[in-house]
């Protein structure tokens, strides 16, 4: 339902500089923003598990170094086109 705040928002916004609308957008996502949950509340039990399994996986030291698994990919495609 739309209250005569509403209304008086929307008739202000229609006398903007374009410019000003930009500006007013902008600040309007950042409120939205502000106001949001944290991401972290809105995930499930399984992702949860998943990220906590993950950190659990880093402090004991199973972790593949970036650069080798790159190169061990990159010799793997390479093998299939032949």
């Amino acid at each position: 339902m739309e209250t005569l705040v509403h209304k008086e928002l929307s008739e202000k916004i229609k006398n903007l500089p374009q410019k000003l609308v930009e500006e007013l957008s902008d600040y309007l996502d950042f409120l939205l923003y502000k106001n949001r949950k944290d991401w972290y509340e809105e995930l499930s039990s399984e992702q949860i598990k998943s990220i906590k399994q993950g950190l659990d996986d880093i402090e004991n030291g199973k972790v593949y170094d970036h650069n080798v698994v790159m190169e061990e990919m990159a010799q793997y495609i390479k093998s299939k086109k032949r």
